[in-house]
């Protein structure tokens, strides 16, 4: 579904007020933002001093919610178009369609694949990050368990090669700000160590690794998980797994997919808990049938089909495994809120926890002075109102 159009109060101006502004010490009710270009200039409690005096524009938010813009480190596609096929124009729709639902930042997550047609689609990529349409990437393969394949082709998958890392690495030209990796596989260990002396989130999924070899994982320098508990061996009382180890370690950032497909409610306010909101993320894993109709689709190398919002590989007899998403972040964030997050925390798992991951926290994910000005406008449900990205505002519906 597509988001509505922007409403009539949404006009071109430097002054926000009016609002419940979700900062990082709390909610300001009301609240007000000045923008100046494209960064937020101050944010203030009640109504702005200046509102009448300064001549400035003013917006009229009526007490919407004003959110950090949303930061979605873990993304394949969207709007009927991918970053894991195609061509550059379809990856610049697909960064168009989740911009619109307020993704302001945007990680393009890439599949496993051949390694020679990795390397050719990173170097695309990087020529998109380098011009903003996204802000790096994330390699969701090759180097993962055929145990825990989920939706990725498992011929493609190889054991982890710092050789290979570094001829990824080198079409990235710099881009490179994620890499999933299985910590079981005979090389990882070296892997994580050149890939986190490069500068590289490395993050633990797609992987059937017990809880000692997770841990040895981030004592290698893993960092981050990869959608907590899918792709991976479950949680056991006996035996954690990944699951247990990644939360049980502070260093690391666990991202879940809250669309209510992926986790029960129950497990993200547990996920919620166990991390809190300085190391949960919330991400989208979205691909291309995001925000269309259902039908058939495809992410890398594999079919997918979606019935009821609900993405699978396509299987025969059926269904096949769940193949990424259907979701925005303005839908997750929805959700999150809808199963118990509080607002604030929400927020944090949406934007400024996945900015500071990213190395982006001084640049993004927060509503403070100083940052760039990229926020999202929601009503009372928390449906999307608005997107600000850089000081401007995105046209809705489009």
């Amino acid at each position: 579904m597509r988001a509505d159009p922007a409403p009539a109060w949404v006009i071109r101006g430097h002054l926000l007020a009016g609002g419940r502004v979700v900062t990082p010490t709390g909610v300001l009710s009301p609240g007000w933002i000045r923008v100046t270009g494209n960064a937020i200039n101050a944010v203030g409690p009640g109504e702005p001093g200046e509102r009448r005096s300064s001549g400035l524009p003013v917006t009229d938010l009526r007490g919407q919610w004003v959110l950090p813009g949303f930061v979605d480190m873990h993304v394949h596609g969207g709007g009927g178009t991918s970053f894991t096929e195609g061509t550059a124009g379809d990856a610049r729709a697909a960064a168009e369609f989740h911009r619109r639902h307020g993704s302001t930042t945007i990680v393009a997550s890439l599949v496993t694949a051949p390694l020679a047609s990795l390397e050719a689609r990173t170097a695309m990529l990087a020529g998109l990050a380098g011009e903003d349409v996204i802000a790096g990437l994330h390699l969701e393969g090759p180097f993962l368990s055929a145990a825990r394949c989920g939706a990725q082709d498992p011929r493609h998958m190889i054991v982890p090669d710092v050789a290979a890392f570094e001829r990824l690495r080198a079409a990235a030209a710099g881009q490179l700000r994620v890499i999933t990796v299985a910590p079981e596989l005979p090389g990882a260990a070296a892997l994580i160590k050149a890939a986190a002396r490069a500068g590289v989130v490395v993050a633990v999924g797609h992987t059937d690794a017990t809880a000692d070899v997770t841990a040895a994982a981030v004592d290698a320098g893993a960092r981050h998980a990869t959608h907590l508990f899918n792709g991976m061996r479950p949680l056991h009382h006996r035996e954690p797994g990944p699951v247990g180890a990644l939360l049980d370690r502070d260093e690391v950032s666990c991202e879940v997919i809250a669309d209510g497909v992926h986790l029960h409610d129950t497990a993200i306010r547990l996920v919620a808990r166990a991390a809190g909101p300085g190391r949960l993320v919330l991400i989208t894993d979205a691909m291309a049938a995001a925000g269309m109709p259902d039908g058939r689709y495809r992410l890398g190398s594999m079919r997918v089909d979606v019935d009821g919002g609900v993405a699978r590989l396509a299987a025969d007899p059926g269904p096949g495994a769940i193949a990424g998403s259907t979701a925005t972040m303005a839908g997750v964030v929805r959700h999150a809120v809808a199963a118990g997050l509080p607002v604030a925390d929400a927020a944090a798992a949406a934007s400024t926890t996945p900015a500071r991951v990213l190395g982006l926290g001084d640049r993004t994910g927060a509503l403070r002075a100083g940052l760039t000005a990229d926020l999202v406008v929601c009503d009372e449900e928390f449906e999307l109102r608005a997107v600000m990205r850089h000081g401007e505002w995105l046209s809705q519906g489009q």
